[in-house]
């Protein structure tokens, strides 16, 4: 490990800061006090069993709920909703 802060002793700052960027870059939906979804205005198009998304409700409404709509995905029933919002 370098010395990255001038302290006489390996700390690695800049490699926990670059890990962690990289890490904030992959799991930009985990917000600091839950989890965030962005509505979507679209499905995925490959989705597997247990994802979850939140359909924006007007371009994307799987269920006709009319508004925002937290779905599951399950291959026997398609998109299940969770919680419409």
């Amino acid at each position: 490990m370098a010395d990255e802060q001038g302290t006489g002793r390996p700390d690695g700052n800049f490699a926990r800061k670059a890990v962690g960027s990289a890490v904030n870059d992959i799991l930009d939906n985990v917000g600091r006090d839950g989890r965030r979804f962005t509505p979507r205005e679209s499905p995925p198009t490959n989705p597997e069993v247990g994802d979850t998304y939140l359909a924006d409700g007007t371009n994307w409404d799987p269920n006709a709920a009319g508004s925002p709509d937290l779905v599951v995905y399950d291959t026997s029933d398609g998109w299940s909703s969770i919680v419409t919002l």
